[in-house]
């Protein structure tokens, strides 16, 4: 049957609130979390270096591309698969079109669990109920350490259930259904407006106390005497291109479904080099001033010896314990974070929606419904089994950043060898208060699609065989005996990961039936 085309109901009802609600969508925690603790471990301002590299080479240009390729694909729909129907066929089509619409929904699954952790962290500091008292620094950290892992249920499987965080939690997940519930326009472009300002503000007033402590430029030095020995190790840059696919959700597909709803009279190059400005001005001001000096001023070098987690819920805590009005600018951060977090979490819910809406013909309000019931249940087993993170890190590294990696190498080699650089460049033009810069273009062409295959590959090699390692209960049982650890408990945390990489397969070969099915020509799709 002939393929009939409706006009869709749903889009953005200014400009600027389509640049907020993308830029809300990259802002997250990345920016306040990851980010520091990567330029942390790798160097202090000696990172800046790569990242900004990595920045021009692989960050605006793939955002000039996503912005363009779902502009351009936008007459055949507003998720994943529909969009690159515009470019591809067949087998290829299904595959990535599943890959568009797993990565948002799934990194939803654990991302939410975290965005659950700001949550209570800023409750409980705002109410006081922190009760960081140590008489000294190391009592203080290993209290906020105690906190934090009873806290997540991070001590043994099972005890998520009986911490207060599922509370937080099942917040959190309702206050996400209602914001997506409400639509684009009226639920996640209307929150942008005000949470974004909201989070500027809050940033400010921290950014501000942390300046005025007595004895910060010694923990400013980190950023501004950077470790040049530090470029050499090849780890430091493959870290800082991730950051960049981390930090402007590059690869989620969700710039690519929102852009999709702009018109050939729609700005594109100036809005993706907008939404991409805010998120880095997040980052490096907001995460980098605040993170950085002010845990090396109260914790000195320990501070690097923290992880994502640990930087965020331990050091950070055991900082504003020690700092003079605490409570108070504890709680305010916990809050930029919050909603950082939740600002994010809530676009990668519509990738999967207008995926049902198009392909199912399933209204806004029942698809909200069966997108969330899904998501909560695949939530539950990555809250159960989080002794020592086991699933999240799992799930995490195979999600967000595998296939993250593998999409942004999609619409790269789509752009570039498909569409042609060229002729996408002439279609990005129209409309747009910029031309598309010419030396993006030169990038586009000659550097990215490789630097990204570069990129991908040296990362797979240093981190791959580790993952695997974590997926063998024999192997990880006698690194566990060597080490003087729990055998079992190694052996467990095996077994959970290998089980979460096989639910992970059976839920993408779920999503290609899906997509199949959606796809299918002898179907009549009604874009609704």
């Amino acid at each position: 049957m002939k393929e009939r085309q409706v006009e869709h109901q749903e889009g953005w009802a200014s400009r600027i609130g389509l640049i907020l609600a993308v830029a809300s969508g990259a802002i997250g925690l990345g920016n306040f979390l990851r980010f520091p603790g990567q330029a942390a471990q790798n160097g202090g301002g000696a990172f800046m270096v790569p990242y900004i590299i990595s920045f021009l080479i692989l960050g605006i240009p793939v955002c000039l591309a996503e912005w363009t390729m779902g502009r351009m694909g936008g007459k055949h729909g507003h998720s994943t698969p529909f969009i690159f129907r515009e470019y591809l066929k067949g087998f290829p089509l299904k595959l990535s079109g599943t890959i568009g619409v797993m990565i948002p929904v799934m990194i939803y699954v654990y991302y939410v669990f975290i965005e659950s952790w700001c949550l209570a962290y800023a409750y409980y500091f705002l109410t006081g109920q922190m009760s960081l008292n140590g008489s000294t620094q190391s009592e203080m950290t290993k209290q906020a350490s105690t906190f934090f892992l009873h806290l997540t249920g991070a001590e043994a499987n099972g005890s998520s259930f009986q911490s207060p965080i599922i509370v937080f939690f099942l917040l959190c997940v309702l206050f996400n259904f209602l914001l997506v519930y409400r639509g684009l326009s009226k639920g996640l472009e209307a929150f942008a407006k005000i949470a974004m300002p909201l989070m500027g503000i809050c940033a400010t007033i921290i950014l501000v106390r942390v300046l005025t402590i007595p004895g910060i430029e010694s923990g400013l030095a980190v950023m501004w005497n950077p470790d040049w020995s530090k470029l050499t190790q090849p780890k430091v840059w493959i870290s800082a291109a991730g950051q960049i696919f981390f930090s402007l959700s590059t690869g989620f597909g969700i710039a690519l479904v929102f852009s999709s709803f702009l018109k050939k009279k729609d700005d594109v190059v100036l809005s993706s080099l907008s939404s991409a400005s805010l998120n880095e001005f997040a980052e490096v001001v907001f995460g980098g001033m605040i993170t950085i000096p002010v845990a090396f001023l109260f914790l000195g070098m320990q501070a690097t010896s923290f992880g994502t987690f640990g930087m965020g819920f331990i050091a950070l805590p055991s900082v504003f314990g020690m700092m003079p009005g605490g409570d108070f600018f504890g709680g305010l951060w916990f809050l930029v974070l919050f909603l950082a977090a939740i600002t994010s979490s809530v676009t990668m819910l519509q990738p999967g929606i207008l995926f049902l809406e198009e392909g199912f013909h399933v209204g806004r309000r029942k698809s909200s419904l069966l997108l969330f019931l899904f998501t909560f249940c695949l939530c539950l087993p990555i809250i159960y089994f989080n002794k020592d993170f086991a699933a999240l890190d799992i799930a995490d590294f195979y999600i967000g950043t595998i296939m993250i990696y593998i999409l942004a190498s999609i619409q790269i080699f789509i752009f570039v060898f498909k569409i042609g650089v060229d002729r996408g460049v002439r279609d990005a033009n129209e409309g747009s208060l910029i031309p598309f810069p010419r030396s993006i273009r030169f990038v586009l062409k000659y550097i990215t699609p490789w630097f990204l295959l570069f990129i991908f590959v040296s990362f797979c090699y240093m981190n791959l065989p580790e993952y695997l390692d974590k997926m063998n209960p024999e192997v990880m049982g006698l690194l566990a005996e060597n080490k003087g650890e729990n055998v079992e408990d190694a052996k467990t945390k095996a077994t959970v990961a290998r089980s979460v990489v096989i639910g992970l397969f059976l839920i993408y070969g779920f999503i290609y039936i899906l997509v199949s099915k959606a796809l299918d020509p002898k179907k009549e799709k009604v874009v609704v």
